[in-house]
């Protein structure tokens, strides 16, 4: 196979890059605002076990009242005033601040939020009753802060607490991975995927590749690709798409139609690089369809030469695609039928293409069997004919090259049929 080295050589390793360094901000950010609890025991509840002074009873009570008119500004100035009173109590402290977390997070002030959860963690004398909620929401704010020995202390104390759910253990997990324990990180980041799976719910994703790397650092590279294609399938993203397709071009018996078929796969995802728009367009000239070649080259922004030939080429076809129409017709194997509908594809006339490939494969005779399946699969899923996609890539055999390229367009057409199920009543799935 030519013209595949920027893939090629980096297939097998490419998995080795691992996980890029892990920020939780994104994940605590979104879960503090859903999963905070920062509604303390209230100023009054707290008095009546006669632990908060009477010198700031009268301020924290109004602060209360302030945020259950939603009149955060007003409780955060009584808050203050709470604060400037002379000697104040631990427990004192640690009502102001839980009631500040409460007012910031009201304000959308994470940052001031994060920092008052953080006090009234440390004060020392959090109630048994609050510990779980106090400890959850200081591991949150820590992870947002980044202040990764910090969660995983308030990690550990939950762990005590029988208090981790997903979202708390992913984000230990990534305390863990940024302080170098590894270990503890693979631990920790299985455990939110098993607590997510538990509650039917998506696995989060800094999780999934802390698993991924996990696997990598320990060789197994066939664990890395499920987990790498459970990541595909739930964020859909160009990056692991791309990351998929680089690994399969490594793949026992891959050839130039195969590998046309993976950038075809990159252009559908949006993962095509800009080295690949020329590669690709090599390709599909030497198999002979310069209409997809001359397109991909555009695309791409490729000048020069090889486009010159290719629009060349492009015309020529396309005044004689009617007679070799005709021909694939008249013929009684499958081989020119495939050569049609692989034709078809570079113009975008996918249901031609389809149509082409179910006579190629009724036909037979066909020179690479698979071709014919492989095909309509594809045409299927450029249709947005997802089920019937899926069911008719099944039957893709041959080579491992062959199933693997089948498979990952498979893996395509669920995550496009998963997408187009969770998509609001009367929008479009796109394509």
């Amino acid at each position: 196979m030519k013209n595949l080295s920027s893939r090629s050589t980096v297939a097998v390793g490419l998995l080795c890059a691992g996980v890029a360094i892990f920020g939780a901000r994104s994940t605590a950010l979104a879960q503090m605002g859903g999963s905070m609890t920062p509604t303390p025991s209230t100023p009054h509840a707290a008095a009546q076990k006669s632990k908060v002074s009477k010198a700031v009873t009268s301020q924290l009570m109004d602060a209360q009242k302030s945020m259950e008119a939603k009149d955060y500004q007003g409780a955060l100035a009584k808050l203050k005033e709470a604060q400037a009173v002379a000697d104040l109590t631990p427990f004192d402290n640690y009502i102001i601040d839980r009631l500040m977390a409460a007012a910031d997070q009201g304000l959308n002030d994470m940052a001031g939020a994060s920092n008052a959860v953080l006090a009234a963690a440390d004060t020392g004398v959090v109630p048994d009753d609050d510990k779980k909620a106090v400890f959850h929401d200081a591991l949150q704010a820590s992870a947002f802060l980044q202040q990764w020995p910090k969660t995983i202390a308030y990690g550990q104390q939950l762990v005590q607490l029988n208090g981790l759910d997903a979202t708390t253990a992913a984000n230990l997990a990534i305390a863990y991975y940024n302080t170098n324990d590894f270990t503890h990180a693979q631990q920790y980041a299985q455990q939110s995927i098993d607590f997510s799976k538990a509650a039917g719910q998506p696995p989060d994703q800094n999780a999934m590749k802390i698993v991924m790397s996990s696997q990598v650092k320990q060789n197994n590279q066939a664990g890395a690709e499920q987990t790498l294609e459970q990541l595909a399938m739930q964020n859909n993203s160009p990056d692991s798409w791309a990351q998929l397709v680089a690994v399969s071009f490594g793949a026992k018996g891959m050839s130039d139609l195969g590998a046309l078929y993976l950038y075809r796969l990159l252009v559908l995802t949006g993962g095509m690089k800009p080295e690949d728009y020329k590669v690709m367009g090599s390709l599909a000239n030497q198999l002979g369809y310069p209409t997809e070649a001359a397109k991909v080259l555009e695309q791409g922004g490729q000048g020069g030469a090889a486009l010159t030939k290719a629009r060349h080429d492009a015309a020529m076809d396309e005044r004689a695609l009617p007679q070799i129409a005709a021909s694939a017709e008249k013929s009684r194997t499958g081989e020119q039928d495939a050569k049609l509908g692989e034709d078809y594809w570079g113009y975008g006339r996918y249901a031609d293409a389809e149509a082409a490939a179910r006579r190629a494969t009724g036909k037979g005779g066909l020179k690479v069997p698979s071709e014919g399946p492989m095909l309509v699969g594809a045409a299927q899923v450029a249709q947005g004919k997802y089920a019937e996609a899926i069911q008719t890539l099944s039957q893709v055999t041959g080579s491992e090259a062959n199933t693997r390229t089948a498979h990952l367009w498979s893996l395509y057409a669920q995550a496009k049929q998963r997408s187009a199920s969770a998509a609001p009543a009367g929008q479009a799935p796109t394509r």
